[in-house]
């Protein structure tokens, strides 16, 4: 029997669903452990606390000036900006269900973000990090979970041809406002990682809905 049968097909696809939402799992797993290990453990916060000041620009420099420019990228505004833009590609390269999943990553992702930096919110002392008092910095981080979106919603609008360049553009995108809410000290590197694997989470959800449509490619 060929190994472009219906059934092949079927089992291929079927098999990738299943890695997906394994995927989805561990991303959700790793979202509730960090916040655990994060919030629960003053060894590893401080640990991330430590790390994280590695990083920090100095203050009023230019570094911290550009680090800052890059993080307001992220933004309602600009954020505005490119989801438009993301809708315009979309309807030129006629990919209605890739929008659609897009957009479900998109509102998924940002309000599952928003509704754990209410759930916990946490002051932690940030002298590590240049503040000499106690600041709400919240887990995960709402400007990084809002980049990541659109850099993968880029991507996944984006046609086979054009799907290299689609990743590089928003993981660049992706890159200039994540070093830039840790460089200039909005947020530690566990609500950076913690907002990375929401959206993985969301993301992998997309692309198993869109593979067991038949509508990956």
């Amino acid at each position: 029997m060929s190994s472009n049968t219906p059934e092949s097909e079927l089992g291929r696809r079927g098999h990738s669903v299943i890695g997906l939402v394994l995927a989805a799992i561990v991303c959700a797993g790793g979202t509730a452990l960090l916040a655990l290990l994060f919030y629960g453990s003053t060894r590893v916060s401080n640990f991330d606390a430590r790390l994280t000041s590695r990083f920090l620009a100095a203050p009023d420099s230019r570094l911290e000036r550009m680090a800052d420019f890059g993080a307001r990228l992220a933004e309602p505004l600009p954020l505005l900006v490119i989801c438009l833009g993301l809708v315009v590609l979309a309807i030129l390269w006629k990919r209605p269900w890739h929008l659609l999943a897009a957009g479900g990553v998109l509102i998924g992702a940002n309000l599952t973000t928003q509704v754990m930096k209410l759930l916990m919110a946490h002051p932690r002392l940030q002298g590590a990090l240049g503040v000499s008092y106690p600041i709400e910095i919240h887990y995960p981080s709402g400007h990084t979970t809002a980049a990541l979106t659109a850099g993968f919603g880029l991507w996944l609008i984006a046609p086979p041809r054009f799907r290299f360049r689609a990743g590089i553009a928003g993981a660049a995108y992706g890159l200039v406002v994540t070093a830039g809410v840790m460089i200039s000290g909005w947020h530690f590197i566990s609500d950076v990682l913690g907002a990375a694997m929401v959206v993985g989470f969301w993301g992998c959800l997309a692309m198993a809905a869109l593979t067991q449509a038949g509508k990956e490619d």
